[in-house]
């Protein structure tokens, strides 16, 4: 009697996904479990976000009676007694319990620049207070154009006072380029434009610990491929680790080798020489090289070879296949102030 043929299991990702949650009683509730958790958290989402509709709606007629009163400025200024500094503290937190107690029901901040521009009277010092202005009056809400005129007021306040500021400068060149709506197409290009001028003003500053490969993004967005590869150069020394490497990556899709092998001797000489100091300084004062008294100074055997690099260090910074520009551990500009012959190399 010929025997059954043998039952195949389907080979396809489905039959494999319900065969591995199936088949097992186990992973079969541990599957429920988490598909009714699933729904409970979309159910509690969307709860939260029709209160916040419904309380928003009933608060609607209500913020239109809403008042909030702040004495004039100066008559604050007499009443703090020569302590404007204290009373404006104190303004703020009266602020911050304003934004609360709106955000948990309707997001609105009608009187948020009352309250500001009297902070402002009395010490227009705080830093902080600009930049958490322009901020707050986004959050929970729908931004809208009128929403990002407000928050850029607030952060060109700031800067008058505080023009080192580079999250201001950011703020404002956020704003312009995802919040506001051009009139026609020279319109799109001058708010473009400007929003590309602050963001470079923001990554001028050293300070600034944005992703530069997001100012390079926005270059090459606008079609300013010259000015993507020097901002690359010039943003290399304040990024992270990963962040140089995609930037290396960027120069070579530029046809930039050359450059991003430089950038990477560099850094990998930072990295073994002066890991004690800032990027910045290191790459200005660039790689340790141990030179022997020049007794004759176009012999290469005169000069002692740069030190090896740790196999450990080149595979974290991602540079295994770099070399130098003239394969002998030497720049181009040192080759040239050692006065060395075009045809040798120094030693390893």
């Amino acid at each position: 009697m010929p025997k059954p043929a043998p039952r195949h299991a389907d080979p396809s990702p489905a039959g494999e996904w319900f065969r591995f949650w199936f088949g097992d009683a186990g992973r079969t509730q541990q599957l429920a479990a988490m598909a009714a958790a699933g729904f409970l958290a979309f159910f509690a989402t969307q709860w939260f976000r029709l209160d916040k509709d419904l309380a928003g709606a009933h608060r609607k007629v209500a913020a239109q009676a809403e008042v909030a009163y702040v004495a004039p400025v100066a008559a604050m200024r007499v009443a703090s007694l020569s302590n404007q500094g204290f009373v404006a503290d104190m303004l703020f937190l009266r602020a911050a319990h304003y934004f609360v107690d709106h955000l948990i029901t309707d997001s609105r901040l009608p009187w948020l620049d009352l309250y500001l521009d009297a902070i402002w009277g009395l010490d227009a010092q705080i830093r902080q207070t600009y930049r958490w202005g322009a901020q707050v009056v986004k959050f929970g809400q729908r931004i809208d154009q009128e929403v990002a005129e407000r928050a850029n007021r607030f952060a060109r306040l700031g800067l008058a006072y505080f023009p080192d500021d580079p999250w201001l400068y950011h703020e404002i060149a956020f704003n312009l380029r995802y919040s506001f709506v051009p009139r026609d197409a020279d319109d799109e290009k001058r708010i473009r434009t400007l929003a590309l001028q602050y963001l470079e003003a923001a990554y001028s500053f050293p300070s600034f610990a944005l992703d530069p490969n997001y100012l390079v993004g926005q270059y090459l967005r606008a079609g300013r491929g010259d000015d993507s590869v020097q901002a690359a150069l010039e943003t290399y020394a304040q990024a992270t680790d990963e962040q140089r490497q995609n930037l290396r990556a960027l120069l070579d899709d530029r046809n930039k080798s050359a450059l991003a092998g430089e950038l990477a001797w560099i850094d990998r000489a930072h990295k073994r020489d002066l890991p004690w100091a800032d990027p910045t300084l290191a790459l200005m004062l660039g790689p340790r090289r141990s030179l022997a008294p020049p007794v004759d100074a176009v012999k290469p055997e005169n000069w002692y070879a740069e030190p090896p690099t740790p196999a450990e260090l080149t595979k974290r910074l991602g540079v295994q296949s770099v070399v130098p520009l003239d394969g002998g551990g030497l720049r181009a500009d040192e080759r040239a102030g050692m006065a060395l012959p075009a045809d040798t190399s120094a030693t390893r």
